[in-house]
């Protein structure tokens, strides 16, 4: 007979009731799982034949025959007719072809693609229908227990390898199928050496006691504490099978760290060291994950190879001691090298991506009851995203002087990245900062900072309203604005300290020239300026002070992306949202993402703002882009703050909206500007994104016309638009 907690002469720490909870629903490893897009088309991106027939081939899908019904995780191609015929798409593309599959979650999607190879349409459901998006499986990428970014694939004991369950047990509890949860012999020896060391030096544990240490008790070695850990361990036993404890541990176990993840299971653990499933694993990476329960830091093949070696080893030995394998698997699998070093997928950012789902969460109310969510990281283009600003940042911090010093001072140069889809609002790349492992403020979530010029193309469209046009004279000429009710007086001037005269507008927004721009912000009304700013999405108060035309005002990154993705839609404005599906633990749906959009600017003038945008990239403050490697039709603004503190890069194609910003978190003078600070990082992280796209112009409204004119100061030619 067992007694009592009460008779054990001590308080419990924690909640009895809750312990029962948990041990009756098995809920030791219950945490929220955040998943990325799997694979995913959308209209307008370029089709690979190849590249689609190797993402099914990487998600273990069955290609059938058109005349096959689909089942999960099969796909299927079907000819122009069969096409029309199951899409009811009499208008179809002539030369189209589609493929059509049914995802691992039971979910159908089908494609179309036309003869150019580009994505024609895409649909979705049963019957099935026009949808937003098709895409294969999605990624487990993360789990949070709280606010803790975890790595954990929780599997059941019969996806294992029996050679996983014989390794685990062999080196860390012998006798786990004969105890009852707590093994006496074991306890006998650790109190012999506690005894002789005259200090609490083993304790003995059992795999049972190690799931109850794991999750309900605090890490001190005391008398005190072990034996709450006995008693809970029998506890334990009485309530699971063998099977549920072996399975939890083989879950629940720390093996290592990525970034900000702390990896966690066999599942997980398999993934991170050999990138593959664990029941993909052979004997030799079975016993090298049993040795790395011991100490991930210690027994780690990719910083301590010899020591991990040493301890897959002792694994094995046991395993033959014990008779779970024979001499020649034992020498085989002792002479396998280590695996290689795999590095993940936008390890070191992803969970600012995260952090904003969680807000999102909160926003919506759903942090309580979500299990599962989807989300619409792209892990290729956060990683592209990572690696530019990474890179980038390391070359300023190498040939910049001043930055140089910043960082010998202490101070580290720091960026975001932000890159959403124009047609759905979906935020796909999220960066707010270089490491979430060095610092975890999140720049791209948090940070509120002077937006400088990018506040200009509001002023220019309200000139555009006003009657202006792209090759309305403006005067680059000494400007002073006079307070109203106020004596004083505001006298802007060029970043460059030059005047030029009189100069067309498009010219004045390409060139982002300051004392041309307050004099149209006077013109058209800083009321008006501050409305037409808020109804775009720059929300955050804005001061009616000249100042304000200059962009003093401070905003969030989402706002600047809210903007400019309102420029690229000519008009049309939804809001951001980092979440495509919800479900709850019942895996139903509790939350869908549907794209709404609603009219900001009328599509005439939208479409002779971005036309002057255009110029921007090609001859403007940020026509580095091109000489940097970019080539695609694309518009946008560099902003620069008056005391270089913020750089910024906000630019969209006519699929894709982003923001770049540089600067320092103590609001240090980096002496950067937007051309030569943030346009580098945007180029360097869009070309591969850009790769998905077709390079196709923007879909201008019908009343406006291109014309070819002089470009001003040059004997070139550039393009423009006109009102019809």
């Amino acid at each position: 007979m067992f007694l009592s907690s009460t008779s054990w002469g001590f308080d419990w720490p924690f909640n009895t009731d809750e312990f029962q909870k948990k041990l009756s629903n098995h809920d030791l490893t219950s945490s929220t799982r955040y998943y990325a897009r799997g694979p995913t088309y959308l209209t307008g991106q370029k089709w690979s034949e190849d590249r689609f027939q190797g993402q099914l081939q990487a998600q273990n899908y069955r290609i059938r025959q058109s005349d096959q019904i689909l089942l999960a995780g099969d796909a299927k191609k079907l000819g122009f007719e069969e096409c029309r015929a199951l899409t009811n798409a009499p208008t179809l593309p002539e030369g189209s072809y589609c493929w059509t599959w049914q995802n691992h979650q039971s979910e159908i999607y089908l494609v179309v693609i036309n003869s150019q190879s580009s994505v024609e349409s895409t649909w979705a459901g049963e019957p099935i229908k026009p949808y937003w998006k098709a895409s294969l499986d999605p990624i487990l990428v993360a789990q949070y227990r709280g606010q803790q970014p975890i790595m954990q694939n929780e599997l059941k004991i019969s996806a294992f390898p029996v050679n996983c369950l014989n390794a685990a047990m062999a080196i860390e509890d012998p006798e786990f199928l004969e105890h009852s949860g707590v093994s006496y012999m074991g306890m006998t020896r650790s109190l012999v050496k506690n005894v002789m060391k005259m200090r609490y030096a083993q304790g003995g544990s059992t795999i049972t006691q190690q799931v109850v240490k794991n999750y309900f008790l605090t890490p001190e070695k005391t008398m005190k504490r072990k034996l709450k850990e006995l008693y809970l361990a029998v506890k334990l036993e009485s309530e699971w099978t063998k099977d549920q404890i072996l399975e939890t541990y083989l879950n629940i176990n720390y093996m290592g760290q990525v970034g900000a993840f702390q990896v966690f299971g066999f599942g997980a653990a398999a993934n991170y060291y050999f990138d593959k499933p664990v029941q993909q694993l052979n004997l030799s990476e079975c016993a090298l994950l049993a040795a790395i329960i011991n100490n991930s830091v210690i027994n780690n093949p990719w910083k301590n190879p010899d020591k991990a070696k040493q301890r897959r080893h002792l694994v094995l030995t046991k395993m033959k001691e014990l008779s779970l394998i024979n001499e020649n698997e034992f020498a085989e699998a002792d002479k396998q090298p280590l695996p290689a070093k795999i590095v993940l997928k936008a390890s070191e950012t992803a969970p600012y991506f995260f952090e904003a789902v969680r807000h999102q969460l909160g926003e919506l109310k759903m942090q309580e009851v979500a299990r599962s969510i989807y989300t619409s990281l792209d892990l290729d283009s956060q990683q592209a995203a990572q690696n530019a600003l990474q890179g980038n940042i390391s070359e300023l911090e190498k040939n910049k002087k001043n930055i140089t010093k910043n960082k010998l001072a202490g101070s580290q140069l720091e960026g975001l990245v932000v890159l959403t889809e124009n047609k759905t609002g979906l935020i796909t790349v999220f960066v707010g900062g270089q490491s979430y492992r060095q610092t975890q403020f999140n720049r791209a979530l948090n940070a509120r900072r002077q937006i400088g010029s990018l506040i200009k193309p509001v002023i220019y469209l309200l000139g555009l309203k006003s009657g202006l046009d792209p090759l309305s004279t403006l005067h680059d000429v000494p400007f002073t604005w006079k307070y109203e009710n106020d004596k004083r007086t505001w006298s802007p001037v060029n970043f460059d300290k030059k005047f030029r005269g009189d100069v067309p507008m498009y010219y004045s927004l390409k060139e982002s020239l300051n004392s041309t721009t307050a004099q149209l912000a006077q013109k058209v009304g800083l009321n008006e300026i501050i409305k037409q700013a808020h109804d775009l999405g720059l929300v955050s108060r804005i001061d009616a002070v000249p100042a304000a035309s200059l962009g003093v005002s401070t905003h969030y990154p989402i706002e600047v992306v809210d903007t400019f993705r309102t420029f690229a839609n000519l008009g049309q404005h939804t809001k951001s949202s980092f979440i495509e599906k919800i479900q709850d633990e019942e895996n139903k749906n509790i939350f869908e993402f549907n794209p709404e959009f609603t009219e900001k600017i009328e599509k005439k003038w939208a479409s002779l703002l971005v036309g002057m945008m255009k110029e921007s990239l090609r001859s403007g403050t940020a026509k580095a882009s091109g000489p940097l490697g970019w080539k695609m039709i694309s518009a946008g603004k560099t902003g620069t703050t008056s005391d270089s503190k913020d750089a910024w890069f906000s630019a969209f194609t006519p699929f894709v909206t982003s923001v770049v910003w540089l600067g320092y978190d103590q609001s240090l003078s980096s002496q950067l500007t937007g051309a030569t600070g943030a346009v580098p990082i945007w180029v360097d992280f869009m070309k591969p994104v850009g790769n998905l796209w077709t390079d196709q112009d923007f879909q201008f409204a019908d009343t406006v016309e291109q014309r070819e004119v002089d470009l001003w100061g040059t004997d070139k030619k550039t393009t423009l638009l006109f009102a019809r």
